[in-house]
């Protein structure tokens, strides 16, 4: 018997891609291998996951083959073949007071590296918009949380945006959940409760980014994690340990951007306002020529 009702946990853990300096030069940097760390707490307070004992990724290409791979310490790598989106999850287990804790986490990356004649339709595909998002549950997770296909108001598709209707499914062994709410959390600190509707649809519309731009990033992205929990009153015994319930415990990292709907609003106010001040500057300049009266010739009869 499972219970309906989702309990948050307070420490989720999700995937965080370790972005390589382009001043910085090796043979993982040469070799196109990637590098992943596990984080745990909040965005502003969290800590990486030095232990990923007992953890498997599970890695599928844009042909929707599974790669599985053990890890071991706290490091995740691998190497992308072909250019194109990949997909990454997470899966680590671990009894905590008679719980069976079930950790996941789901992360998209592209991969810019490889041998383009040799995955030029792969990598076409992997930058579609189908790619992106609306896939099939993986069989090889018990629990998955996954983003549809944004509904969005301006017309770029390519990325997330401030503004776009983010819809979400959840499953459970392959089955459709649609009493599990979702917790929202970004960047900028702005947090929400997602409570599924009457159809049982799970979606919220992205917030505009309240963080704070410098001068070198205008156009910077602000991270957003989702995040879905779902409690089984199940028992047995993994390594060693019993336990008397199950959590599974899943969370989606995702970024996005400023409405490109911002910029052209921008642009258009900058347009309305030259021409504002040049229909002004044009009225200002005939009135006075207006005024400027030609001088008449006065003749004086001296008869």
């Amino acid at each position: 018997m499972s219970i309906s009702t989702a309990l948050f946990a307070d420490d989720f853990v999700w995937l965080d891609e370790v972005k390589k300096k382009s001043c910085c030069k090796g043979a993982d940097k040469e070799s196109g291998a990637k590098e992943f760390v596990i984080k745990k707490g909040t965005f502003d307070e969290n800590k990486k996951v030095r232990d990923l004992n007992n953890s498997i990724i599970y890695v599928r290409d844009m042909d929707h083959a599974v790669t599985e791979l053990n890890v071991s310490g706290g490091k995740i790598s691998f190497t992308p073949v072909h250019k194109g989106g990949y997909r990454l999850y997470f899966e680590q287990k671990t009894v905590q007071d008679g719980i069976l804790q079930v950790n996941l986490s789901s992360m998209r990356i592209h991969n810019k590296e490889g041998n383009i004649s040799q995955s030029l339709l792969k990598e076409i595909r992997g930058k579609t918009n189908d790619s992106h998002y609306d896939h099939e549950p993986l069989a090889q997770l018990p629990f998955e949380l996954i983003m549809e296909r944004p509904i969005r108001k301006h017309h770029i598709n390519c990325c997330l945006y401030s503004g776009d209707i983010a819809p979400f499914k959840v499953y459970y062994k392959g089955e459709e959940r649609k009493d599990v709410p979702l917790r929202v959390s970004m960047e900028s600190g702005w947090n929400a409760t997602i409570q599924p509707d009457d159809a049982g649809a799970l979606s919220f519309e992205i917030p505009r980014s309240t963080y704070a731009k410098t001068e070198k990033e205008k156009k910077r992205s602000e991270k957003m994690l989702v995040e879905a929990s779902y409690d089984v009153n199940e028992s047995g015994v993994y390594n060693g340990e019993a336990y008397h319930g199950v959590r599974y415990v899943m969370s989606l990292p995702l970024s996005f951007g400023a409405s490109p709907l911002e910029y052209e609003s921008q642009v258009l106010g900058f347009a309305t306002a030259i021409g504002v001040m040049l229909v002004f500057s044009l009225g200002f300049y005939y009135n006075r020529r207006r005024k400027r009266k030609t001088p008449k010739e006065i003749y004086f009869d001296e008869e």
